[in-house]
C-alpha cells in the first residue's frame, strides 16, 4: 500500500448538534472521506477522540451510535431490495421488522421485491441510506451522496434528509459543490489539508471572510447615466435585447427606482462566492495552491480564522 507521511485530520475540532445538517466541503484531498470514516469509527484515531457529553466513544461504539454511507456502492445481481435490506440488517444485530420499517423511510417500499439490477441511481443511493439507517443511528455521516443523481433525485433526496434531521438526527454531508447543498445546510464546515478552517453558518463564514454581498442583475434596457454612477458595478456587458451587470453593495431602493422607470428586470438575484473563493480567503492561499494535488505539495499548517498563521 502507498502511504503518504504527515497529519491526515489534525487539529480539528467540530460539535454535531441533534437535527443540525452539516455541509463538509473542500477540494479533491482535503480529507472529507478521512475524516467521516473516523467519525464513523471505520477508521482508527490515533490522537483525539469522538465524544457525546464529554464521554469519549471507541470505535465499537461509534460504529454502532453513527450511520455511514460511503461513496461509492456498487449495488448490483439478482437479490431484491428486500432481501438486501434484511441481510445488512442481520448483520448488525437488528430485527427483519426493523429493515421493513425503514424500506417505508427510504421510500423503497414499492420496489422491495425488485432486483439490485433495475435500480435507478437515486434508489441506489437510498438504498445505501438506508443500511446507514439500520440500528437508528444519532448521526448519520454521508460521503458525496448526490454523485450521480439526476436534479430531481437530488431535490428528492433532500427532502428525505430533512425529514431525517427533524426526527433528531444529526447529518453530516461532503460535497465538492456548494450549490449541492443549498437550502439543506444548517451549517458548512470548510476542510483543507486536513484541518477544519471555516464552520458555521454560509453568511457567518461570508462575513467573517470580508465578502461583500454580489448581485447579478439582467435587464432589457441600459439604466440611465444619472443611476449608473452610483452604482458599484464590478462587471458590464449589453447587446441590444440584455443589459448585464454584477453589482457590489446594491443600493437599498435600486429596484423599485428600475421598476417605477419602467424597465424590465430579467434577472435580480444574489451571488454566493464559489467553493475555491471561500478556501482561498479562509486559508490566505491563492487558486493555483488551492487546486494542486495533495500528493505533490507539502502538509501545511492553515491559518484559521480571526487567529495567526502557525
Amino acid at each position: 500500500f502507498k502511504k503518504q507521511h504527515g497529519a491526515g485530520i489534525a487539529q480539528l475540532d467540530l460539535t454535531l448538534q441533534s437535527g443540525q445538517i452539516v455541509g463538509l466541503v473542500g477540494t479533491n484531498g482535503a480529507g472529507k472521506t478521512t475524516l467521516l470514516r473516523m467519525m464513523s469509527g471505520v477508521l482508527p484515531i490515533e490522537s483525539g477522540s469522538v465524544a457525546t457529553n464529554g464521554t469519549a466513544l471507541s470505535s465499537q461504539e461509534l460504529r454502532r451510535r453513527v450511520g455511514f454511507m460511503p461513496e461509492h456502492v456498487r449495488w448490483s445481481g439478482h437479490e431484491s431490495v428486500e432481501q438486501t435490506l434484511v441481510e445488512f440488517a442481520l448483520l448488525r444485530g437488528c430485527s427483519k421488522d426493523s429493515a421493513l420499517d425503514i424500506l417505508g423511510v427510504i421510500g423503497l417500499k414499492n420496489r422491495a421485491s425488485s432486483p439490485l439490477d433495475s435500480l435507478s441511481q437515486g434508489m441506489r443511493q437510498r438504498l445505501s441510506l438506508g443500511i446507514a439507517l439500520l440500528g437508528t443511528p444519532d448521526v448519520l455521516v454521508l460521503d458525496e451522496p448526490f454523485n450521480g443523481m439526476d436534479p430531481v433525485a437530488i431535490d428528492a433526496f433532500k427532502r428525505l434528509l430533512q425529514s431525517l434531521a427533524a426526527k433528531g438526527i444529526a447529518i453530516v454531508i461532503s460535497s465538492h459543490h456548494l450549490f449541492e447543498l443549498d437550502q439543506l445546510i444548517d451549517t458548512l464546515a470548510l476542510l483543507h489539508r486536513g484541518q477544519l478552517v471555516a464552520h458555521g453558518t454560509t453568511v457567518s463564514i461570508q462575513e467573517k471572510l470580508g465578502f461583500e454581498q454580489l448581485t447579478e442583475v439582467c435587464l432589457d434596457s441600459e439604466l440611465p447615466e444619472k443611476l449608473m454612477k452610483n452604482l458599484d458595478i464590478l462587471e458590464h456587458s449589453s447587446t441590444t435585447l440584455k443589459h448585464h451587470m454584477i453589482l457590489q453593495s446594491v443600493p437599498k431602493n435600486l429596484l423599485n427606482d428600475i421598476v417605477e422607470l419602467g424597465i424590465g428586470v430579467i434577472t435580480w438575484r444574489e451571488i454566493q462566492p464559489s467553493l475555491i473563493e471561500l478556501l482561498c480567503a479562509a486559508t490566505g492561499l491563492d487558486r493555483q495552491s488551492i487546486g494542486m494535488d495533495v500528493e505533490n505539495s507539502a502538509w501545511l499548517p492553515m491559518r484559521k480564522l480571526q487567529e495567526e498563521e502557525e
